[in-house]
């Protein structure tokens, strides 16, 4: 239906001054539901951080998705060396122990032993698990 008025109507753009390149080059958006209690935490964590909930949330999202990416980077080394060693001597102790009683020198040696090749057992399975990473990116 024509009015009296046929111009076409202009919308007013926001300046380049009030957004900023990444605004306008965003050009996909997510939807979720939440329940009333899961609102109010992610509410309540953006006030926290000062921001309004759509910018926590976008952050708080790539923030999970880039460290989903780099979880070898999460792995810490000391942590995967000491299981490492765990591991060998748990192994070693139950070969030996099967064999007969043990002695205090016995403990020890394995102890020692586990101790020597931690850190590269735990480099080791590192590697492999990049080359194996690796491998299943296209």
């Amino acid at each position: 239906m024509a009015s009296g008025n046929d111009k076409p109507q202009e919308t007013a753009t926001p300046s380049a001054s009030t957004v900023s390149i990444n605004e306008t080059s965003r050009a996909r958006s997510i939807a979720t539901r939440l329940t009333d209690a899961e609102f109010g935490e992610v509410e309540a964590a953006a006030a926290d951080a000062g921001k309004k909930v759509a910018e926590w949330l976008r952050e708080a999202a790539l923030a999970h998705a880039r460290a989903s990416a780099g979880a070898e980077e999460q792995t810490d080394p000391i942590l995967l060396a000491e299981i490492m060693g765990m591991r060998s001597l748990m192994l070693n102790l139950f070969a030996r122990a099967s064999e007969g009683p043990l002695t205090t020198d016995d403990l020890r040696k394995m102890s020692a032993y586990s101790d020597s090749i931690k850190e590269q057992r735990a480099q080791d399975y590192m590697a492999q698990r990049r080359r194996r990473n690796s491998a299943d990116k296209p």
